[in-house]
């Protein structure tokens, strides 16, 4: 893990490693995506995190950045209602709905994630928090693990990976 010695001066943790890709779904090309593992009905994380991206949502508009938020609990999170919350969030967002919550913990799991059933009636799946950056060929580049983010230093992140990728192309 040389990655956590050296971050590159990123602000979020460095990394480069393929990625797995994530059912249909196809980041913007020359762009990059913003994953993040939750559910709708969760009353820990995902609110915070939900209002994180839709600031990085604001501050990158116009940008190739969108943002794929992918349901830990597909058999209470219907397309009907994933479609309803992204429409919400912005024309940036996109939800994927896993066929199980199998699935959804196998996914979470290829992203160094974590999803598990609790037998509390409030949260009934604890999961981790992390914000994955991922290219349009699914190389994770970066890893936020905490929904308390400096979202000015995450932009900054997202810019200079951008602003690399377009470099790097001509």
């Amino acid at each position: 893990m040389p990655y956590l010695l050296d971050n590159s001066g990123f602000y979020g943790m460095a990394i480069d490693e393929s990625g797995t890709a994530i059912g249909d779904y196809r980041p913007p090309e020359d762009g990059l995506a913003i994953v993040f593992f939750g559910y709708r009905k969760c009353g820990t994380v995902c609110p915070v995190q939900s209002v994180n991206l839709m600031e990085l949502g604001e501050r990158l508009k116009g940008e190739k950045v969108e943002f794929l938020f992918v349901t830990l609990d597909p058999e209470t999170d219907t397309e009907d209602a994933l479609r309803h919350m992204v429409k919400s969030m912005g024309e940036a967002f996109r939800a994927y709905r896993p066929e199980s919550f199998n699935a959804a913990q196998k996914l979470a799991s290829a992203y160094n994630g974590f999803a598990a059933k609790s037998h509390g009636l409030e949260n009934p799946i604890t999961h981790s928090a992390a914000l994955h950056v991922v290219t349009a060929d699914f190389r994770r580049r970066l890893v936020y693990t905490t929904p308390d983010l400096n979202l000015e230093r995450v932009e900054q992140d997202l810019r200079r990976l951008l602003n690399n990728k377009s470099e790097s192309s001509t």
